[in-house]
């Protein structure tokens, strides 16, 4: 009878190891290799499926060599931004497949199509799953999808009204007030200084959103605007790497680090929001900026925001608000650095409207020509250089 019973046990082991074997062959390569052969059918070319790294180690090797040269002022910028969609592009046209360690994907770079399948109502595109590492760096409105994201959007989009930026303008102009005045003092006597515009746009961008997101300033958020930065680095890593399921629980010097510096920010973030709300109850508060109506909206009854999602969502803005805005001024005074004729005349318009007073709300909105730049250098160099959207995972999805 033990016999028996050690036997029974010994199959039942070879058998689930033998189940365990077969599953993950299916996995990292029978189902990969089935959706390609038939993605190949309907006439979509792109690169062949490698075991687990799909394009991921054509992706680094690209990216090394783009950043190893100097970059030339030609505003061609997509074989450095992202080498690999370029190669595609060429090699295969507007329609390619490529691979995110085993998931295909389709790269569409016809405007026309892009356009008619993000206006698709019945489309239900869903965000490609994350590794759980790149969620540290936030979980706020752009990681959600379908109600919620609805709802969360809902919510957030009175901070973006035209009245609402309205009132945000004497902290916008005392950020810049504060940035030429720096800059004055750095000229002197001399008549002229060398400075790092990224820098310093980085600087005036997490400047402007501390003031006018949160009512604080650039010094009250730096700790914050310096933590996110690394946290974006360690994400990025994590992300251009396989992730083993559970790795994200080992105590390895890069994951500490990770869990490290998320801890620190909603500590400060924690902080912050509980000063305003003190200051909002006691009213001493303006209620015109993001975390005023982000708290408003949490201690709505019928609102089940929690003051984990406004730290998210606070997360979010420091990061995403100031690396768009930073680069976008920067490649702006680059371009008119190559276009002297294009300064002189958006200066000339300046010193015509506003004179050598503070300009208001008005005076700006007869900014022709300045407006034109910025948005010539939105298109040339845009903070955002693609989406991801997923939408189907098996063969019976496609036919």
């Amino acid at each position: 009878m033990e016999g028996f019973i050690f036997k029974y046990l010994s199959l039942s082991g070879v058998f689930f190891i033998l189940c365990c074997i077969l599953k993950v062959f299916h996995v990292i390569w029978w189902k990969p290799k089935s959706l390609e052969k038939h993605l190949k059918k309907l006439g979509i070319r792109g690169n062949s499926y490698t075991l687990m790294y799909g394009d991921m180690k054509e992706t680094k090797k690209l990216i090394a060599e783009a950043w190893s040269k100097p970059m030339p002022l030609n505003h061609a910028i997509v074989h450095r931004v992202n080498p690999l969609w370029h190669q595609m592009f060429h090699k295969y046209g507007k329609i390619s497949l490529t691979w995110l360690q085993r998931r295909p994907r389709l790269i569409i770079a016809d405007p026309e199509l892009t356009r008619l399948i993000l206006n698709d109502k019945n489309g239900h595109f869903q965000k490609p799953p994350a590794n759980p590492l790149v969620n540290l760096l936030t979980l706020g409105v752009n990681t959600l999808e379908g109600e919620k994201w609805a709802k969360r959007r809902k919510l957030i989009t009175p901070a973006f009204h035209h009245e609402k930026l309205q009132e945000m303008l004497p902290a916008f102009l005392t950020s810049f007030c504060n940035l030429i005045d720096q800059w004055k003092n750095l000229v002197g006597s001399k008549g002229s200084s060398e400075l790092d515009v990224a820098q310093e746009m980085q600087n005036l961008a997490a400047d402007v959103i501390s003031r006018a997101a949160f009512g604080s300033s650039f010094e009250d958020g730096k700790t914050i605007f310096e933590l996110q930065k690394e946290q974006a680095g360690l994400v990025l890593e994590a992300f251009m790497s396989i992730y083993l399921p559970g790795y994200r629980f080992l105590p390895t010097k890069k994951n500490r680090r990770r869990y490290e510096i998320d801890n620190k920010i909603k500590a400060m973030l924690k902080e912050m929001i509980q000063r305003k709300e003190r200051a909002m109850q006691k009213g001493e508060s303006k209620n015109g900026d993001l975390l005023s109506l982000l708290l408003q909206c949490k201690s709505h009854t019928n609102n089940d925001m929690k003051i984990e999602d406004v730290i998210e969502e606070c997360k979010l803005f420091y990061f995403a608000g100031q690396e768009t805005t930073a680069n976008w001024l920067t490649w702006t005074i680059i371009v008119l650095s190559m276009h002297p004729d294009w300064q002189e005349k958006a200066r000339q318009e300046v010193l015509q409207i506003c004179g050598k007073k503070t300009p208001d709300l008005k005076d700006i909105n007869q900014l022709r020509i300045v407006s034109m730049v910025l948005q010539e250098v939105f298109r040339l160099y845009p903070p955002v250089t693609g989406l991801n959207h997923e939408r189907w995972t098996s063969k019976s999805d496609l036919a």
